[in-house]
């Protein structure tokens, strides 16, 4: 049983599902919850729907709200509604990835109704002050299972007292769709998107708010948006996501794409146009941990700004700046226009893995059949 809150999440753990769907030992069920099921972030249960995965339940919980209150009262509706649903189905392992609520509520789940919880993506550490890295080494003490996406990770899991046998070094599943996805030319792309075709560099910009920050969010917001005006490229963003501080982000998201024709705001992608707009694109701007994580593959050269994903393992394709809009555009110029920090881009290794996790993680769990062995857990330290 698969648990996934969100578009982005969604499409790191879609090669896992899909991968499970093709096996003859496993079958995916999924539940389907937090923003995939509001219409402010686009209603991408939609998108789940359309893979034709078995949804076999949708959990409703996300408060209209901009609160950290708010955040933690939907996290508490989400639990309620898995423990429901897992009481009821009893799946043999129910899966995860990462830090945010799905991954606290799922690993409680598991832990009170002896389901054995399998992890991905724990042991990933940042310096950012956010519960989100609470939250992910929490999981990695409730969880029976784990898929590291890197070997710093599986080393900070373990130092983290789990037994050796659980950790399983597999990579980022979020890589997977970047080597699977079929190439799509320029001219299909802008026709996909629906939008006046590009010519030259262009910019991806995904920036989220911060907890800790989150009443400072839409000034930093601003200060992005103006170093991306100030460069007068072609630049393609996200909406945030909904941690608080959202709302003010969107709002003022929405006033520059109205005033500067180079911005397209977007609230979702297909995972096809999405792949193929970051094949193509000249740089990445913001706090994404694709950022981090997804664009070194594709050696695409990243400017990272704000505390978000500071300390975290990444390769020598990302430049970290402040919140200082000068600073933001000198280092977006460098990204696009220095050929020799390109070529350096180019060089960087990523220790992310190789792009075939999904199936690694499926061997893994076609191979765990001892369902008692799993639950009870011993610390190493």
């Amino acid at each position: 049983m698969f648990v996934t809150g969100s578009r982005a999440e969604y499409d790191i753990i879609y090669p896992v599902i899909n991968a499970v769907s093709r096996s003859s030992l496993l079958r995916p069920e999924v539940i389907v919850t937090g923003s995939h099921l509001a219409p402010a972030y686009g209603l991408t249960v939609k998108d789940v729907e359309a893979d034709g995965f078995p949804v076999v339940a949708k959990i409703d919980n996300l408060l209209a709200s901009d609160s950290d209150a708010a955040r933690a009262k939907s996290a508490a509706i989400q639990l309620q509604g898995l423990v429901d649903i897992v009481a009821y189905r009893r799946p043999d392992f129910l899966v995860v990835v990462g830090d945010r609520e799905e991954a606290i509520t799922v690993a409680l789940t598991g832990g009170y109704l002896d389901v054995p919880v399998v992890h991905i993506a724990g042991g990933d550490t940042a310096d950012d002050f956010n519960i989100d890295n609470s939250v992910r080494h929490a999981v990695t003490k409730l969880a029976h299972l784990h898929m590291t996406a890197s070997a710093g990770s599986a080393e900070r899991v373990l130092r983290l007292g789990e037994e050796p046998w659980r950790v399983h070094n597999v990579g980022a599943p979020g890589l997977d769709r970047l080597v699977d996805e079929p190439d799509l030319d320029l001219v299909c792309l802008w026709k996909m998107m629906n939008v006046t075709p590009v010519e030259g560099p262009y910019l991806i910009m995904i920036q989220h708010p911060l907890l800790p920050e989150m009443h400072d969010a839409e000034r930093q917001m601003k200060a992005t948006l103006d170093a991306v005006v100030a460069c007068d490229l072609p630049t393609f963003i996200s909406s945030p996501n909904s941690d608080p501080g959202n709302h003010a982000m969107s709002r003022l998201l929405a006033d520059y794409a109205t005033r500067y024709p180079n911005i397209v705001a977007y609230k979702n992608l297909s995972r096809a146009v999405f792949v193929n707009l970051m094949r193509h694109a000249s740089a990445l701007v913001g706090n994404s941990s694709c950022g981090i994580i997804e664009a070194p593959l594709l050696k695409l050269p990243v400017v990272n700004v704000g505390s978000r994903q500071v300390g975290r393992e990444h390769a020598g394709n990302v430049e970290f700046v402040d919140y200082n809009t000068a600073e933001i555009e000198t280092a977006l110029r460098k990204a696009v226009f220095d050929e020799p920090y390109r070529a350096q881009v180019r060089d960087a290794k990523n220790p992310y893995g190789d792009g075939n996790a999904g199936q690694q993680i499926c061997d893994v769990l076609a191979q765990e059949t001892d369902q008692r062995r799993l639950i009870q857990k011993r610390n190493t330290f």
